[in-house]
């Protein structure tokens, strides 16, 4: 497994790009366990949203209907107890992707490697932990306040990304403030979910 580090803050960020050690099988075989995707959350505008990526998107969003949900496939890596997340087939992948290590987008990411990150950016995939029926990551950091959250868009859309808690956010939608300790900062209104796993 090969290792791409960004320092974020104090904690460092690691982001693993897994050299498929899983057998190449795209399209999964017959018989494949798919799941999809849904949020929890005290604000009911984005509780009980599926997870899904619009046509032409590679960056994932909300939506209302389990129908428009994306189902995905998971491959475990075993040395490291996560799994990469798959949409469709294993060349597409979920991933975190942002500028720096406040809010890591959740995309769609073809054939992702340490020599495939836009400069300037954060990425990591390979590192989705599915414990008690619910996906969170498992990569490294020492952030303990790390939380899924729910960006706001235009108009009633909503992304979703990894924030790192570094302020406490409460389950209302939340803008951090700027200062000079060092803080994370967002310019995005973000309300923390949990993602649950729903077998299709």
């Amino acid at each position: 497994m090969k290792f791409f580090a960004a320092a974020a803050a104090l904690c460092t960020l690691v982001a693993a790009a897994p050299l498929a050690p899983w057998e190449v099988m795209a399209p999964p075989p017959d018989g494949t366990q798919f799941y999809q995707l849904q949020t929890k959350s005290a604000t009911a505008a984005v509780s009980g949203q599926w997870v899904a990526l619009k046509t032409g998107s590679t960056t994932y969003s909300l939506a209302a209907q389990q129908a428009a949900a994306t189902k995905f496939f998971v491959n475990k890596y075993a040395p490291t107890s996560t799994f990469a997340v798959h949409n469709a087939d294993d060349t597409r992948q979920l991933a975190l992707q942002g500028p720096n290590g406040v809010l890591l987008s959740l995309v769609d990411a073809t054939n992702p490697t340490t020599d495939s990150i836009p400069k300037g950016t954060l990425m990591e995939w390979a590192t989705f932990t599915m414990d008690n029926n619910v996906l969170f990551v498992k990569d490294g950091s020492t952030l303990a306040n790390r939380t899924f959250v729910a960006v706001k868009g235009s108009g009633s859309d909503y992304g979703i990304a990894l924030y790192d808690g570094k302020y406490s956010v409460n389950e209302r939608a939340y803008l951090p403030p700027n200062d000079s300790q060092g803080a994370s900062t967002t310019a995005s209104t973000i309300t923390p979910v949990t993602i649950n796993i729903v077998k299709a």
